[in-house]
Protein backbone atom coordinates (compact mmCIF):
# COMPACT_ATOMS: atom_id res chain seq x y z
CA UNK A 1 0.00 0.00 0.00
CA UNK A 2 1.27 3.43 -0.86
CA UNK A 3 2.10 5.80 1.90
CA UNK A 4 -0.19 8.82 1.93
CA UNK A 5 1.49 12.13 1.90
CA UNK A 6 0.61 13.99 5.27
CA UNK A 7 0.28 17.87 5.50
CA UNK A 8 3.93 18.78 7.24
CA UNK A 9 2.71 21.41 9.98
CA UNK A 10 4.43 23.42 12.42
CA UNK A 11 3.20 25.14 15.91
CA UNK A 12 4.00 27.94 16.87
CA UNK A 13 2.96 28.82 20.90
CA UNK A 14 4.45 30.38 23.97
CA UNK A 15 2.44 27.74 25.99
CA UNK A 16 4.03 24.39 26.07
CA UNK A 17 0.31 23.35 27.15
CA UNK A 18 -0.61 24.23 23.75
CA UNK A 19 2.01 22.70 21.81
CA UNK A 20 1.52 19.45 23.51
CA UNK A 21 -2.54 19.52 23.25
CA UNK A 22 -1.43 20.90 19.22
CA UNK A 23 0.83 17.60 18.97
CA UNK A 24 -2.11 15.44 20.31
CA UNK A 25 -4.45 16.49 18.00
CA UNK A 26 -2.19 15.88 14.90
CA UNK A 27 -0.63 12.74 16.10
CA UNK A 28 -2.40 9.41 13.91
CA UNK A 29 -3.82 11.89 11.47
CA UNK A 30 -3.32 12.73 8.11
CA UNK A 31 -1.09 15.57 9.34
CA UNK A 32 2.64 15.57 10.66
CA UNK A 33 3.70 17.57 13.05
CA UNK A 34 7.16 18.81 11.52
CA UNK A 35 8.09 20.95 14.71
CA UNK A 36 7.26 23.38 17.24
CA UNK A 37 8.25 26.79 17.88
CA UNK A 38 7.65 28.99 21.39
CA UNK A 39 8.61 32.66 19.32
CA UNK A 40 8.27 34.01 15.89
CA UNK A 41 12.31 34.17 16.29
CA UNK A 42 11.95 30.87 16.74
CA UNK A 43 9.37 29.64 14.71
CA UNK A 44 11.25 32.08 11.33
CA UNK A 45 14.52 29.98 12.23
CA UNK A 46 12.87 26.87 12.02
CA UNK A 47 10.27 27.21 9.20
CA UNK A 48 13.70 27.60 7.02
CA UNK A 49 14.61 24.18 8.34
CA UNK A 50 11.50 21.63 8.70
CA UNK A 51 10.02 23.39 5.31
CA UNK A 52 5.92 23.04 6.52
CA UNK A 53 3.14 23.64 4.58
CA UNK A 54 0.45 24.91 7.08
CA UNK A 55 2.12 26.89 10.06
CA UNK A 56 -0.49 27.31 13.18
CA UNK A 57 0.27 30.42 14.78
CA UNK A 58 -0.60 31.95 17.79
CA UNK A 59 -1.58 36.01 17.87
CA UNK A 60 -0.68 37.11 21.79
CA UNK A 61 3.16 36.11 22.02
CA UNK A 62 5.89 37.64 24.60
CA UNK A 63 8.16 39.63 22.28
CA UNK A 64 7.13 39.29 18.29
CA UNK A 65 3.38 38.78 18.36
CA UNK A 66 2.00 36.98 15.99
CA UNK A 67 1.48 39.42 13.54
CA UNK A 68 4.62 40.56 12.94
CA UNK A 69 5.77 36.85 12.73
CA UNK A 70 3.10 36.06 10.01
CA UNK A 71 4.63 38.90 7.97
CA UNK A 72 7.93 37.66 8.33
CA UNK A 73 6.81 34.07 7.72
CA UNK A 74 5.68 34.92 4.64
CA UNK A 75 8.34 36.77 3.27
CA UNK A 76 10.58 33.91 4.26
CA UNK A 77 7.79 31.76 2.24
CA UNK A 78 5.16 33.19 0.62
CA UNK A 79 3.54 29.94 -0.32
CA UNK A 80 2.88 28.94 3.34
CA UNK A 81 -0.46 28.79 4.91
CA UNK A 82 -0.57 30.21 8.01
CA UNK A 83 -3.29 29.77 10.72
CA UNK A 84 -3.90 32.10 13.56
CA UNK A 85 -5.16 31.14 16.98
CA UNK A 86 -5.67 33.18 20.08
CA UNK A 87 -7.98 32.76 22.79
CA UNK A 88 -7.99 36.59 23.23
CA UNK A 89 -8.12 37.46 19.41
CA UNK A 90 -10.05 40.84 18.99
CA UNK A 91 -12.13 40.56 15.95
CA UNK A 92 -9.78 43.51 14.51
CA UNK A 93 -6.51 41.61 14.97
CA UNK A 94 -8.52 38.55 13.35
CA UNK A 95 -9.13 40.42 10.32
CA UNK A 96 -5.78 42.20 10.34
CA UNK A 97 -4.06 38.82 10.22
CA UNK A 98 -6.41 37.77 7.42
CA UNK A 99 -5.59 40.68 5.59
CA UNK A 100 -1.74 40.09 5.88
CA UNK A 101 -2.14 36.32 4.30
CA UNK A 102 -3.22 34.26 6.98
CA UNK A 103 -5.48 31.64 5.59
CA UNK A 104 -8.08 31.07 8.57
CA UNK A 105 -8.49 31.64 12.31
CA UNK A 106 -9.15 28.99 15.13
CA UNK A 107 -10.42 30.48 18.43
CA UNK A 108 -8.63 28.83 21.76
CA UNK A 109 -9.57 26.71 23.13
CA UNK A 110 -10.37 24.60 19.90
CA UNK A 111 -11.19 20.52 19.65
CA UNK A 112 -9.41 18.11 17.64
CA UNK A 113 -11.79 17.78 14.86
CA UNK A 114 -12.14 21.38 14.54
CA UNK A 115 -8.07 22.06 14.27
CA UNK A 116 -8.12 19.03 11.65
CA UNK A 117 -10.88 20.34 9.45
CA UNK A 118 -9.44 23.78 9.17
CA UNK A 119 -6.27 22.30 7.87
CA UNK A 120 -7.03 20.25 5.69
CA UNK A 121 -9.35 23.18 4.17
CA UNK A 122 -6.51 25.51 3.65
CA UNK A 123 -4.54 22.63 2.07
CA UNK A 124 -7.10 21.75 -0.26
Amino acid sequence: MAQVKKTRVMAVDDSSFMLSVITAYLKDSDFELVDTAKNGKEALEKVKICSPEVVLLDIVMPGEDGIETLEKLLSVKPDLKVIMASSLGTEEAVLECLRKGAKNFLQKPFEKDKVQEVIREVVK
